[in-house]
C-alpha cells in the first residue's frame, strides 16, 4: 500500500509539473498572423434570419443569409446589428443559421457602425462540458492513473500546437520533426500513466522500438507505392501558403507513425503491466518463461490492435468507400488509387509497428524484471525459513 501511495504520489506531482509546462507553452504567442485574426471575437444571438437571397444547388445553396444578431460578450455586449452569411457552395464548408442558434462571430467597429462577420456556430461551450464529463470520468474511474492520462491528452495537444506545426511551418524536416516529437510524446505520456517505474521503461522501449519500425517502413513503402503526399488534407493551400517550402511526401511519412504511435504506445503498455502482474505473482519466474508469457500476451493483444487500426481508417473513410461502391467501381480500381493506397499503407505500416513492438517489449520486460524478481523470491525463502532455523535444537 505504501508502494502504492508513493507511485499515485509521484504520477500527481509529475501530472503537476506538466501542467505547468503546457501553461507555459500556451503563453508563447502564435508566430503566424493575419490581420482579420486580430480582430475580436465575440459570441451573439441570432434573432432573425431572411433567407430569400439564398439560391438552392441540390444540397448546397448560394448567396447569402441576411442576419439580425445580438451580441452577447465584449465590449458592445447587447447591442444589435445586422450580419451575412455568405454561401459557397460547399457542403463540407457551408453553414446555415436559424434564429435562436449562438454563432461565434468577428466584430468591430467601422465607419458605417457595428460590423459583424459570421464564422460558424458556437461550439466551444458545448465542447468544453464535453471534455470536463470525461475529464471526471477518467479521475473517478483511474484515480491517479486516470489524472494522467488526462494530463497527457492536454500534452499532447499542446505539443503538437506550440511546438510541433510551428516547427514544421519553419521548414524543419517533416520526418525529423515528428520521430523527435513522437519520442517526447511516449516519454511524457508512459510517466504520467506508469510514473518513475520499470513498468514505464519497458512500455517506452517497445513503443519506441516500434515507432522506429513505423518511420523506416514508411518511408520505404512511401517509394515503393510511388505515393507524393499529394492527397494529404489542405497540401494545396498548405503549399501556396509556404511558398512551396514544405515537402509533401516527408510530411505524409510524418503523419504516417504520428498516427500509429498511440497504438504503439498502448499495446506496448499492456504487454509491460500483464508482465509485472505475472512477475508479482510468481517472483521466481525464469527470464524465457515471462519472455514466453510476454509474447503470448502481445499475441493477444495484437489481433485486436490490427483490426483497431484497420476499422479507425476505414471508418473515417466509410463515405468514399460507400461512393466507389455505388458506382460499382472495381476493388482493383479502387486499390490502385492514390488516396486509398495512401491510407491502406497507414494501416499496413501500423501494423507492421504493432507487430515489432510486441515482442520488443517482451523482451525488453524478460530483460528488466526478471533479475531483481528472482531476488526478491530468493530473500523470501530464507525470510520463511529464518524461524525453522531459530527453533531448531542446539548441537
Amino acid at each position: 500500500m505504501k508502494k502504492l501511495g508513493r507511485k499515485s504520489k509521484s504520477n500527481l506531482i509529475f501530472s503537476a509539473v506538466m501542467l505547468v509546462v503546457c501553461g507555459l507553452l500556451c503563453l508563447i504567442p502564435d508566430a503566424y498572423t493575419n490581420p482579420s485574426s486580430t480582430i475580436p471575437r465575440e459570441q451573439v444571438r441570432i434573432d432573425s434570419v431572411d433567407n430569400t437571397q439564398l439560391y438552392p444547388l441540390g444540397i448546397v445553396y448560394s448567396g447569402s443569409q441576411n442576419c439580425e444578431v445580438t451580441i452577447l460578450t465584449g465590449e458592445y455586449a447587447g447591442e444589435t446589428a445586422s450580419a451575412y452569411n455568405y454561401q459557397n457552395s460547399a457542403l463540407d464548408k457551408d453553414k446555415l443559421f436559424e434564429a435562436g442558434d449562438t454563432a461565434y462571430a468577428m466584430v468591430q467597429m467601422g465607419a458605417n457602425g457595428l460590423t459583424v462577420t459570421l464564422i460558424d456556430h458556437y461550439r466551444a461551450g458545448i465542447e468544453g462540458w464535453i471534455f470536463a464529463a470525461l475529464a471526471l470520468a477518467l479521475i473517478a474511474v483511474g484515480g491517479a492513473v486516470g489524472c494522467g492520462a488526462l494530463v497527457s491528452l492536454v500534452s499532447s495537444v499542446v505539443m503538437i500546437w506550440k511546438l510541433l506545426i510551428p516547427l514544421l511551418l519553419r521548414g524543419v524536416n517533416p520526418i525529423l520533426a515528428s520521430f523527435v516529437t513522437v519520442l517526447i510524446l511516449t516519454v511524457i505520456i508512459d510517466l504520467l500513466v506508469a510514473g518513475w517505474t520499470k513498468k514505464c521503461l519497458v512500455a517506452m522501449i517497445g513503443s519506441v522500438l516500434g515507432t522506429l519500425v513505423t518511420c523506416v517502413l514508411a518511408y520505404v513503402f512511401t517509394n515503393v507505392l510511388k505515393l507524393d503526399g499529394g492527397d494529404t488534407p489542405y497540401i494545396v493551400p498548405l503549399l501556396s501558403q509556404s511558398a512551396m517550402t514544405i515537402d509533401p511526401k516527408a510530411l505524409f511519412i510524418g503523419m504516417v507513425f504520428i498516427a500509429n504511435a498511440g497504438a504503439l504506445m498502448d499495446l506496448s503498455m499492456d504487454v509491460s503491466i500483464s508482465c509485472e502482474e505475472i512477475v508479482y505473482h510468481r517472483p521466481d519466474i525464469t527470464r524465457g518463461a515471462l519472455l514466453k508469457s510476454g509474447i503470448s500476451i502481445g499475441r493477444g493483444v495484437l489481433g485486436t490492435q490490427t483490426t483497431t487500426l484497420m476499422l479507425a481508417y476505414s471508418g473515417n473513410y466509410l463515405s468514399m468507400l460507400m461512393y466507389f461502391a455505388g458506382q460499382g467501381t472495381p476493388v482493383m480500381d479502387v486499390l490502385n488509387l492514390k488516396y486509398v493506397a495512401s491510407q491502406l499503407m497507414n494501416t499496413l505500416v501500423g501494423s507492421f509497428g504493432l507487430v515489432a513492438a510486441a515482442p520488443l517489449t517482451a523482451i525488453a520486460a524478460s530483460m528488466l524484471y526478471t533479475g531483481h524478481a528472482r531476488k526478491r523470491a530468493a530473500l523470501r525463502a530464507v525470510a520463511e525459513d529464518a524461524p525453522a532455523l531459530q527453533d531448531a535444537p542446539e548441537v
